[in-house]
């Protein structure tokens, strides 16, 4: 646009420049200047005066003392055949060069020091053996003023041109004043097909995704009052309960005290995930990085948590790469992202069904990677749809979040592994749940 305004602008200038010098070079040409001249006042003096007594002096003198006395540049004489001057202009011109006395005669001539200074000279015959003689002089224009207006006239057409693009970009300042200060309904207006719309587009795009983000920290921040009041209120209304001695047995007793023992645990482990994801957002967040052995790594995971799946009548399998894997990353970290994943194949497989974990090694665009794949058979059916919400905070596939879980297990696995420089996916294959994520070894 720029660039299309500047070229704007010196055509502006170039065609100023030259009409201007059309204009010049008309006015300074000779033949058009005696036409002018002439057209201008001889041809009206010329018909008053052979509508006059020509022999009448006095009456010939008054003439060209009032009508033609304000012709600025003219001086005027009638004469007769031997150039004597019985009436004109100059009073103390009293005769005229006999050779310039020839019916239909005109001459120009320039100043042979100044250009602009030019004289015109004719003579007419009249009638009665009378002549008019006429002599035009002036000094031209100044080229510095005619140049002066070119400029102008120039700046005109070019601000004339730009000035619905600085109106529009003063309209995208205003929409951006309203957005910064809070107003994420706003959007820039949209105009032309040049830069400035691609501008305005990304504005826009940019407040989009600011207002998404605002309504998801708005729904995070409802879900975490609803998960945290939920079982809060569960265990004040049981100690309220053994407070007041209701209930029939100790046994019963026991049973609330498990019961707040167990939402106690799940509090625990909420908050827990609340801070762990609240760091891992954080700019500040320092991981500690060290060369890890992939395949120990899962060994490890594997035999801790090998026992609880058992009691679920699930069963852990581990299948470890034929080589070492050796991956560069927070050992705790990583640790975190498995066990995550652990958890929630614990809580959603399908009992009497198996869990396995995979470690291998794969090389893409010529770069090692280290694979973690973890599968299992969900105890509900799950869409595609529903894979790809997984890893968004606070989702529960349960929509009144009746199920006791932070619903950020898988989107700190997701912050942990984008921390690393890694991806995650999780995907469908037949009846199998599969989420694996890729770390560079």
């Amino acid at each position: 646009m720029v660039i299309i305004s500047l070229i704007s602008l010196v055509i502006s200038l170039t065609a100023a420049i030259m009409i201007k010098n059309q204009g010049i070079g008309l006015y300074s040409n000779s033949t058009y200047r005696i036409n002018n001249i002439y057209s201008e006042s001889i041809t009206g003096l010329e018909k008053d005066l052979n509508s006059s007594n020509l022999s009448n002096y006095p009456e010939l003198q008054q003439l060209l003392d009032g009508k033609y006395s304000f012709k600025v540049g003219y001086s005027f004489y009638v004469v007769d055949t031997t150039g004597t001057v019985v009436a004109g202009s100059n009073k103390g011109l009293l005769a005229i060069d006999m050779n310039e006395i020839i019916d239909g005669k005109k001459e120009y001539s320039n100043s042979q020091t100044d250009n602009n200074v030019f004289k015109i000279s004719g003579c007419d015959y009249l009638k009665d053996g009378y002549f008019l003689y006429y002599v035009f002089l002036r000094y031209g224009q100044d080229d510095t003023g005619m140049l002066v207006y070119a400029l102008i006239g120039s700046l005109i057409c070019f601000l004339l041109f730009i000035w619905g693009r600085i109106s529009y970009i003063s309209k995208i300042k205003t929409s951006v004043a309203i957005i910064a200060e809070g107003d994420l309904t706003h959007r820039a207006p949209l105009k032309y097909r040049n830069e400035l719309r691609d501008l305005a587009e990304d504005i826009n795009f940019m407040t989009s995704e600011l207002e998404k983000e605002d309504q998801k920290r708005s729904e995070f921040m409802t879900n975490i009052s609803h998960d945290i009041r939920t079982p809060l209120t569960t265990i004040l209304g049981y100690i309220e309960m053994i407070k007041k001695e209701k209930y029939d047995s100790k046994e019963e007793m026991n049973k609330y005290i498990n019961i707040i023992e167990r939402k106690g645990l799940f509090l625990t482990t909420m908050m827990e995930d609340f801070f762990q994801y609240s760091k891992l957002t954080s700019k500040d967040i320092v991981l500690n990085y060290e060369n890890l052995e992939f395949n120990e790594l899962a060994r490890q995971l594997f035999e801790d948590e090998e026992s609880g799946f058992e009691e679920r009548s699930l069963k852990l399998e581990l299948e470890l790469s034929n080589e070492p894997v050796y991956i560069y990353g927070d050992s705790d970290l990583l640790a975190r992202a498995v066990n995550n994943l652990l958890s929630n194949s614990l809580k959603y497989s399908k009992p009497n069904t198996v869990v396995k974990i995979k470690i291998s090694k794969e090389k893409l665009n010529n770069v090692n990677y280290g694979i973690f794949s973890l599968s299992n058979v969900p105890k509900e059916p799950i869409s595609e749809a529903e894979v790809d919400s997984f890893f968004e905070r606070l989702y529960k596939k349960d929509q009144s979040r009746s199920e006791e879980g932070s619903g950020l297990g898988l989107s700190i696995v997701k912050d942990i592994i984008k921390l690393h420089g890694g991806t995650i996916k999780g995907y469908k294959e037949k009846e199998e749940l599969i989420f694996k994520f890729i770390i560079g070894v």
